[in-house]
């Protein structure tokens, strides 16, 4: 969707690997006391800058514009470092691997303190 990580950005919504459903809610207590950067390894705007979740945090709590400038760039650039390890796969003949990979990163299940794989996601692998 060409609006969702934008959309998302403004609800103080990070898009990240490996915490189903993929998405970090900035806005939320636990983000209030949390000195990492958004992603690790990320290079946009807020994760290169050092911004952490609990600056964030509070900037978004306090309505400050720039905090949904950054939370956008991060997400853009995390939904172009997706499309590209999408890519890379396809070139290498490994899309079906990264695609489990992927969902299995995303959804580690109850028993590991996630989420199980919806059924509409295993139907459509």
């Amino acid at each position: 969707d060409c609006v969702y990580p934008t959309r998302t950005a403004r609800f103080g919504v990070a898009l990240i690997d490996g915490e189903a459903p993929g998405t970090l809610r900035l806005k939320s207590h636990a983000c209030s006391e949390d000195y990492r950067v958004i992603m690790h390894g990320c290079k946009c705007m807020a994760c290169a800058g050092g911004y952490t979740r609990s600056r964030l945090h509070a900037m978004l709590k306090n309505d400050n514009p720039l905090a949904v400038s950054l939370v956008t760039h991060h997400n853009l650039a995390y939904m172009m470092a997706l499309n590209k390890r999408m890519r890379d796969a396809i070139k290498n003949d490994a899309y079906g691997d990264f695609a489990r990979s992927f969902v299995r990163d995303q959804y580690r299940g109850k028993d590991s303190g996630g989420q199980d794989v919806p059924k509409w996601v295993k139907d459509a692998l």
